[in-house]
């Protein structure tokens, strides 16, 4: 009978918001779905999240972000202490592989790291565990278009879902840049377990759980085109409730954050499905609660938004991004401003929290149309809002509409740039207005997962911080 070699195996999210001082303690799903695949082979496995602190560290809010975002250059050319904790956790534990990674393909709008930290810290890897001694492997959507340098110390790369893949590099010893492969049948995936999880979590750091991969829309700005297509994956209703199930009694999670592009589409049978079997659920664990992203044009039917109420929904989260009918329709949104007062409206009403995702930058508008949007999205009177400023990510069709204004701006010139949605360079790409943002970062309210975790105001005093290098919040 073979028997396959076991692997010491190390899956790592390295350091993001840390780097801008923050933190992100959620368990990233793809690269947990990928340690949990190798656990399961038989593989010594340790799963570490550089984004981790303890409570002595705050989670800074949104607008805190946006101006801390210099800080990444800095830390990317000084280093910072997140990086080297992680790189002593490796040091202890000698692993023969380690994955690093650089964003999650399995949600590609949140922002879960970058190919120059997936960089910096397989350098580090290397230099000092030796470049002989272990592979270096970088999971995740960002680096398909990574810029040469960030691509140096790694030795394979996989731009697709990894669990096939891992195991391949892990046991076959591929190598490369790996074509993109993609799960077609969820209901076929483990349930994540945490025995390999290196920090002590808390049961709000599972909170992330997924019930479909991919999304059909189009939006210009967004990788998932590029990434999937239109091609969508789907778990069976019973399989993501039994999931749920397992956390609420083996891990004590009460919140979820339903992270589908779109969870439950539509009005068909799948979603009356999900939504009976998510009421059976509440029924069971009073306590239990879920938020979601979802779309405008799905929230129509008031009986559904009652039964989602019924089944434990408390918070939806609407990618509105423009409150401008021609924005939306450069960007190939796909809504109008008419669906998008009704879901408010129906979802007010049915005792259901709502988010307004709110997007500035658009290829052909300025500052003041961006100032007139304003009212719009406060007449919402939304719970909470979610700035945003649009990042022109290669391989978008957003990107290849302005590739040449970008090179003008001397960015994108040799691969992906890594900005996030709260990138001061981007606002200056745009032209936003220290006025229009602060504007905008004035509607900010009730976040969804307010009563789990706490945010605060931690802006770093640039000046102080250039002079003696020591963190001053403002």
């Amino acid at each position: 009978m073979y028997m396959r070699e076991r692997k010491r195996v190390a899956c790592v999210i390295p350091p993001f918001y840390r780097l801008i001082e923050s933190k992100n303690n959620r368990l990233s799903p793809a690269m947990h779905y990928v340690a949990e695949t190798l656990k399961l082979r038989g593989h010594e496995v340790v799963f570490i999240n550089g984004d981790f602190a303890d409570d002595s560290v705050d989670y800074a809010e949104r607008l805190s972000m946006t101006l801390n975002s210099w800080l990444f250059a800095e830390r990317y050319k000084n280093g910072h202490e997140s990086f080297e904790e992680v790189i002593q956790i490796l040091v202890n534990f000698k692993p023969d592989i380690v994955f690093i990674g650089a964003g999650d393909v399995l949600m590609p709008t949140v922002e879960m790291g970058s190919t120059q930290s997936c960089a910096y810290i397989a350098k580090r890897i290397k230099e000092t565990l030796g470049k002989d001694s272990i592979v270096c492997v970088g999971y995740g959507h960002l680096l398909k278009y990574a810029k040469k340098c960030d691509l140096e110390d790694l030795d394979v790369v996989i731009t697709g879902e990894g669990e096939e893949q891992a195991i391949e590099v892990v046991e076959k010893g591929l190598r490369g840049k790996l074509p993109s492969k993609w799960c077609q049948d969820m209901d076929s995936l483990p349930i994540l377990t945490g025995d390999y999880i290196f920090h002590e979590y808390k049961p709000e750091d599972w909170d992330y759980i997924m019930s479909m991969r991919g999304c059909p829309n189009r939006c210009t700005f967004c990788h998932q085109p590029s990434l999937r297509g239109f091609n969508v994956s789907t778990m069976s209703p019973e399989r993501f409730v039994r999931e749920l199930r397992y956390r609420i009694e083996k891990i004590g999670t009460k919140g979820f954050y339903f992270s589908d592009m779109i969870f439950a589409p539509g009005t068909g049978p799948r979603t009356i499905e999900m939504i009976n079997r998510l009421i059976a659920l509440k029924n069971d664990y009073p306590d239990f609660s879920w938020w979601a992203e979802a779309r405008v044009d799905t929230i129509t039917k008031r009986e559904i938004v009652e039964n989602m109420k019924r089944s434990g929904c408390r918070h939806l989260k609407f990618g509105v991004e423009m409150a401008n009918q021609e924005m939306l329709n450069v960007v190939k949104k796909g809504i109008n401003l008419k669906e998008v007062e009704n879901a408010f409206k129906i979802s007010a009403e049915c005792g259901i929290e709502r988010t307004a995702y709110v997007l500035l930058g658009c290829p052909g508008f300025n500052d003041e149309d961006y100032k007139k949007m304003w009212q719009f999205f406060y007449d919402l009177k939304a719970d909470n809002y979610v700035i945003n400023i649009n990042v022109p990510y290669l391989g978008t069709e957003l990107h290849e509409q302005i590739k040449d204004r970008l090179i003008d701006f001397n960015l994108y010139k040799d691969g992906e740039e890594s900005f996030i949605h709260t990138s001061l360079v981007m606002k200056e790409f745009w032209n936003i207005s220290d006025e229009t943002l602060n504007m905008y970062f004035s509607l900010q309210g009730k976040k969804d997962d307010s009563d789990f975790r706490k945010y605060k105001k931690k802006i770093v005093d640039k000046e102080q911080y250039m002079k003696n290098r020591q963190i001053v919040y403002m």
